[in-house]
């Protein structure tokens, strides 16, 4: 509990402490800026991800496998700040599709994986079994409702009138992308699953829960591959920033990168499930060998 409390204590430090300037977008005032697009790196995000980089090493440089869960936990902080620290959320959320796929791939597809690798299980232990004890996240128990639960929302956000309604109000835009990014945890739960209540699935059901999963987004993706007009006013409007890439190739590219990065993140996936089955099945079949001195 005391590792619990020091590291919610940093979170919120991290979080109240720019409060201010996060309310202008990505730490800057777009409309005031001289700076080009560019030059927008969330310096504020930075530090406060240094803080939680730091807080991890005190907190769990005592444990047995620590380098492996800090090379993980280091990744998904790397990933985050690249897709909301970097320029590329401002272009993702003003002048791009391409770049708004790119930064939603990376925080629902590759992001959740490594953070749940990333920290230990006697940390989120008990997290998760206050969840479950008060039925908040009970419904885990039955991976068919996570996996449906991200991929039909994630589908149902890129349908134009409802994107285009949504990111037309900052609110609803900000409300939405923190459910999306929720249910994408919950959607990866079943696969990396931190309490024994959760661990439903053989090696062989999370393959075909993994295939399951790509299967579900690609009618999303191949709406956007496959469309002749635009969708999304937001980016078909904005000035083009790069004449190489007008806006039906844009929201084209975005539908490729998203169908890309889920296919690299799914495919090394199911390298590790197989992996860690391998290695499971050559312990069970280690045999003692005894040998007899007095022979």
């Amino acid at each position: 509990m005391k590792q619990i409390n020091v590291l919610i204590g940093v979170l919120l430090f991290s979080i109240l402490n720019p409060i201010k300037s996060v309310l202008a977008h990505n730490g800057i005032d777009e409309q005031n800026s001289t700076k080009t697009i560019f030059d927008q790196w969330n310096i504020i995000l930075f530090g406060a991800l240094v803080i939680f980089l730091v807080a991890y090493i005190y907190l769990f440089k005592k444990e047995q496998d620590f380098l492996k869960k800090f090379s993980f936990f280091f990744s998904a902080v790397l990933i985050f700040y690249l897709a909301m620290g970097s320029p590329l959320h401002l272009l993702g959320d003003h002048y791009l599709f391409s770049a708004h796929m790119l930064e939603q791939s990376l925080v629902y597809i590759a992001l959740p994986p490594l953070l749940l690798l990333g920290l230990p299980k006697h940390f989120v232990e008990p997290i998760f079994a206050f969840g479950l004890r008060y039925k908040i996240i009970r419904f885990l128990k039955y991976p068919l409702i996570p996996l449906l639960l991200f991929n039909v929302l994630f589908s149902f956000y890129h349908i134009p009138f409802i994107f285009n309604l949504v990111v037309s109000n900052n609110i609803l835009h900000n409300l939405t992308h923190a459910i999306l990014t929720v249910t994408a945890f919950f959607m990866w739960i079943p696969l990396i699953p931190m309490v024994r209540e959760l661990d439903k699935l053989t090696e062989v059901q999370k393959v075909g829960y993994i295939f399951g999963a790509g299967v579900l987004l690609t009618p999303a993706c191949a709406l956007i591959i496959f469309s002749e007009q635009t969708f999304y006013p937001v980016y078909s409007e904005a000035p083009q920033l790069f004449s190489i890439l007008p806006p039906l190739e844009d929201q084209r590219t975005g539908g490729i990168i998203m169908k890309m990065v889920q296919e690299i993140v799914y495919g090394t996936m199911i390298g590790y499930i197989f992996f860690k089955w391998a290695k499971k099945e050559r312990s069970k079949d280690i045999i003692p060998i005894k040998t007899d001195i007095g022979m």
